[in-house]
């Protein structure tokens, strides 16, 4: 059966008139409209009937009520293949109506702006349209709801094919689009008025969040998994934020790694230079120095140099051309991603001979580590469901209690503290070797993912003592506590004066004993640190 009747009420009208006009010049249909939608389709010379005049009933409390009535849902409902629906919409003087075209009030938009008063965003929650593209999508089999612009050529060019009518197939799309549409404009509303009353929960019975295809991965973690990158609609800011200058395609892996990379900067921010190399989301090497972010980006790099090939480069200032000749013309190092707050023209041009090595902006967002972590739930995706939970970004030390005879001097403080931060954002078990300059500081040996404290104090020792660090006089710092006093040994036997652990073992005395015995610091913080 063709389409003959059509109901038209939509706020965004842009490409409405060509499409209703073409309706009516093509297809002979029937216009049935409202307010403002109404008068535009006038002035264009488009015959229409009003709501009110169809209904019987007038347009109520300042506009709230204009479609709500049997003659339009009935309309919209009734099945066409029932004889009983047929002859109830008959006795109840209830036609056909065929097609709806409607979006809704922008609520989402409208309450972006912090001027939008409660009563404001109250007024923009659409009680109408909803029930309208509802009631089409629910009678999808006999009803086409065009509910976004972007459809309008779509549904036209297969009227055109179909005289005058569209497909089954084409209708239940076009009613799944709805249902999803309503989904996500339900969850705005109930989440605005939530954040208005002060009563969302951190851990609701029922978790509801809205995320945003930004784009495909070229392919997953590994080459036979698709994958798509999603950003979270109640996030303004994040990794998605950032501004791509040039390079090839970023990769899901990419996006792991440069997220890992962007933490770690945030953490050390307060430094005025921060070099960080990821790889494989976890810290290859990294330094910090208050004069010059070459020292930092040298010391960084000097950590694990081979592993560094094709790792994720992070700094949290500017890029200085010194820093651009170094890495590009000096050592013309592999790197997959770089990230800097931005890329100054100097250091641009020298960096663009690498046309392939992605390079992203990501401005002053270091500057706003409070509102990126607000409200955040680090959520991660296990087989049949995820699992949240705060994101960790409180301070790296909950105490500072030195349980050795040895004293902690304030450098070794400082760097331990440091090391503390890197061994936070490396795989668990972790450890890391760390020293002071003048200037700054710097990692010397990393170790990750290790099934055991003390392989994973070994590990960090031999890749320091592979690239030429002497890790006499370091201090070590680990993600947990040791459940044994192997690990703290391994350490010192590495040449760590002081090593600091969150401390929690029952035994923590047979530890503090030995550190005793062997001369060196031993440091709880009383903050665990696990990244699995």
């Amino acid at each position: 059966m063709s389409i003959k009747k059509i109901l038209v009420s939509v706020y965004k009208k842009d490409g409405l008139v060509d499409f209703v006009k073409a309706l009516k010049t093509e297809f002979n249909v029937k216009i049935i409209s409202s307010g403002g939608t109404a008068k535009v389709l006038r002035s264009a010379g488009i015959d229409v009937q009003d709501v009110s005049d169809y209904t019987g009933a007038p347009e109520l409390f300042g506009g709230r009520i204009k479609t709500i009535h049997p003659r339009v849902a009935g309309g919209l409902l009734f099945r066409r293949d029932d004889p009983g629906d047929v002859s109830e919409a008959s006795a109840n003087n209830i036609e056909a109506i065929d097609m709806v075209v409607c979006n809704l009030y922008p609520f989402g938009e409208v309450i972006k702006d912090p001027a939008t008063s409660l009563d404001g965003a109250v007024e923009m929650i659409d009680i109408g349209g909803p029930t309208m593209i509802r009631a089409a999508a629910k009678n999808f089999k006999h009803v086409t709801v065009v509910s976004r612009r972007e459809q309008q050529d779509m549904v036209l060019k297969e009227m055109r094919e179909n005289n005058g009518d569209t497909t089954l197939e084409t209708r239940r799309k076009l009613a799944i689009d709805v249902f999803r549409t309503m989904a996500t404009y339900d969850t705005a509303v109930f989440k605005y008025l939530e954040k208005q009353a002060g009563t969302a929960e951190k851990f609701p019975d029922v978790l509801v969040k809205i995320y945003d295809k930004n784009h495909l991965c070229r392919y997953g973690e590994n080459w036979d998994q698709e994958a798509a990158f999603y950003t979270d609609r109640d996030s303004k800011m994040g990794i998605g934020t950032l501004g791509k200058l040039w390079g090839k395609e970023i990769s899901f892996n990419n996006y792991l790694d440069i997220d890992a990379c962007f933490q770690t900067l945030l953490d050390l921010n307060k430094f005025q230079h921060a070099c960080v190399i990821f790889k494989h989301t976890n810290p290859n090497g990294v330094a910090v120095d208050e004069k010059t972010q070459l020292e930092a980006c040298k010391r960084a790099f000097s950590c694990d140099p081979l592993s560094a090939f094709g790792g994720i480069w992070g700094f949290n200032k500017p890029i200085e051309p010194e820093v651009a000749k170094y890495l590009i013309e000096e050592k013309n190092v592999f790197i997959e991603v770089l990230i800097a707050p931005k890329i100054p023209d100097q250091a641009r041009k020298i960096m663009a001979k690498k046309e392939n090595m992605r390079v992203l902006e990501f401005s002053d967002l270091l500057t706003k580590r409070d509102e990126l972590y607000k409200n955040h739930l680090d959520m991660r995706g296990i087989l049949g469901g995820v699992l949240a939970q705060d994101y960790d970004c409180g301070p790296i030390v909950k105490e500072w209690n030195v349980m050795t005879k040895r004293p902690v001097s304030s450098a070794e403080k400082d760097t331990l503290i440091f090391a503390m931060i890197i061994a936070k954002f490396a795989k668990s078990n972790s450890a890391v070797f760390a020293k002071k300059t003048p200037t700054g500081m710097y990692t010397i040996g990393i170790g990750t993912g290790q099934q055991s404290r003390v392989h994973v104090v070994k590990l960090a020792h031999s890749k320091a003592i592979e690239f030429g660090h002497d890790t006499k006089g370091s201090v070590m710092a680990t993600d947990s506590f040791f459940p044994f006093p192997d690990g703290f040994e391994a350490g010192v036997a590495a040449g760590a004066l002081a090593i600091a652990c969150p401390g929690g073992s029952i035994r923590d005395s047979d530890v503090i004993k030995r550190a005793d015995e062997l001369g060196a610091s031993l440091v709880f913080t009383k903050k665990r640190v696990f990244r699995h």
